[in-house]
């Protein structure tokens, strides 16, 4: 049998060659493409804790598990190919790079954004030097199809009464320096509503020594935002006669001709 030639094993070389890039160029494009559908559910955890109108579950998100997977795999994509990468054709060069970067941003904020923000319960800020009781969180609502991520919820006992007060992280924007209730209760109303509506105030037993159990007759929010060691936060609640009162306006029929409410009690 006669030995290869060396114009044979140049052409198989070559061969080799092209295949590995052929498969190193499908990869980019499989990796471009899963970023693409892991968009629709970038940065979410794929588990989480869902508080709804019918009590709290589980939430499993196939998408952001499909983008954790497709991370781990660009990440090591791009540790043991990073050169091949960069010998592609330019189309196939910026798909892969950005579908790989993109993927494994994702996976990171899935991934590490819930530890940082659920490891235990956080400390409450806005209390007054009140004591919380009962906190508990952090959690998700869903409200009008949108994600709420819940710092956590607790009791304070103040003079005016049991008040559940929702934790909840807000960044504050140049025009929020001077904050008043009625900009903050255009974030906070429908928290304090959703509250409301699904009786998640009445989630723990306050008991008083000497008194009894105490019922809430208050629902406050507490938006913070922390940048470093320093929190800067604003508090605001409403008693349920004013909760009930905004509800009926809200649900009432508006006279013909009239402009809509505004936000603001």
């Amino acid at each position: 049998m006669s030995e290869p030639t060396t114009d044979e094993q140049r052409v198989a070389a070559d061969f080799r060659k092209a295949s590995k890039t052929a498969r190193v160029g499908q990869t980019c494009i499989t990796l471009f493409v899963m970023f693409v559908i892991s968009l629709l559910a970038f940065g979410k955890a794929p588990l989480a804790r869902i508080v709804g109108t019918k009590g709290s579950r589980l939430n499993f998100d196939l998408i952001s598990c499909l983008g954790v997977a497709g991370g781990a795999l660009a990440l090591i994509f791009l540790l043991t190919g990073f050169k091949k990468v960069l010998r592609l054709p330019t189309a196939k060069k910026v798909l892969g790079l950005i579908g790989a970067v993109g993927l494994i941003a994702h996976a990171a904020l899935a991934l590490f954004s819930p530890l940082s923000y659920g490891a235990g319960t956080p400390q409450a800020v806005g209390t007054a030097g009140h004591q919380p009781l009962a906190q508990h969180g952090p959690e998700q609502w869903i409200i009008d199809g949108k994600t709420c991520k819940i710092a956590s919820t607790y009791y304070l006992r103040l003079p005016a009464g049991l008040q559940y007060t929702i934790q909840y992280a807000h960044r504050f924007t140049p025009a929020e320096t001077k904050m008043n209730d009625a900009r903050a209760l255009e974030t906070a109303w429908p928290l304090i509503k959703h509250a409301y509506a699904h009786g998640l105030y009445k989630r723990a037993s306050i008991t008083k020594v000497g008194q009894g159990a105490m019922s809430p007759s208050r629902i406050g929010v507490t938006l913070f935002e922390r940048q470093g060691d320093k929190t800067r936060g604003y508090g605001v609640a409403l008693d349920f006669d004013q909760i009930k009162e905004r509800i009926e306006r809200e649900s009432a029929p508006a006279p013909a001709g009239s402009q809509p409410v505004g936000a603001s009690p």
